[in-house]
């Protein structure tokens, strides 16, 4: 991690703390409409992966803690974690790819819903668990596909394919 040489010296002068009154009005605490959803303020949880879930994928009672303490302070959305389309072993992270993972995930909203008096809306991260290769051999993988046209030779000023790869 880089360092500086010296430490850097700051001396943050923040002014006066807003009234509730003046922070109530803020633009970050007012409604906004994204697509067809209206949010009831602008602020986000994104997602994380909490690894909470069974290893294959249900929601568990840590799960739903998870997000109800996140939606008891009201945001205006929550994105839920990265959650798997395919039914595949990806380890502790939920799925969404088969109906038998629907009432975990039914009770999942509702436990939001709760928490947040209904102020906050969810939002799913999917993912698509790909299988994983090793690396070819960047010579062979160049080979394959990367294409060396006209274009290449004339922006490098050389003809040779065997030096511009």
């Amino acid at each position: 991690m880089w360092k500086p040489p010296e430490r850097i010296r700051f001396d943050p002068t923040p002014g006066r703390w807003p009234t509730a009154e003046e922070a109530a009005g803020a633009r970050l605490f007012q409604p906004v409409k994204v697509g067809p959803v209206t949010l009831e303020e602008r602020t986000w949880v994104p997602a994380m992966v909490p690894w909470r879930a069974t290893e294959e994928g249900f929601v568990t009672p840590e799960v739903l803690a998870w997000y109800r303490r996140f939606a008891e302070g009201q945001p205006g959305a929550i994105v839920v974690e990265a959650t798997g389309v395919r039914d595949i072993p990806s380890g502790p992270l939920l799925r969404i790819g088969d109906d038998r993972f629907v009432p975990g995930l039914r009770e999942l909203v509702e436990t939001v819903r709760e928490a947040s008096g209904g102020r906050t809306k969810l939002f799913i991260q999917i993912i698509d668990f790909l299988t994983i290769r090793r690396r070819p051999d960047p010579d062979k993988f160049f080979d394959r596909f990367l294409k060396i046209t006209d274009r290449h030779r004339e922006a490098l000023g050389i003809q040779d394919e065997g030096v511009i790869r």
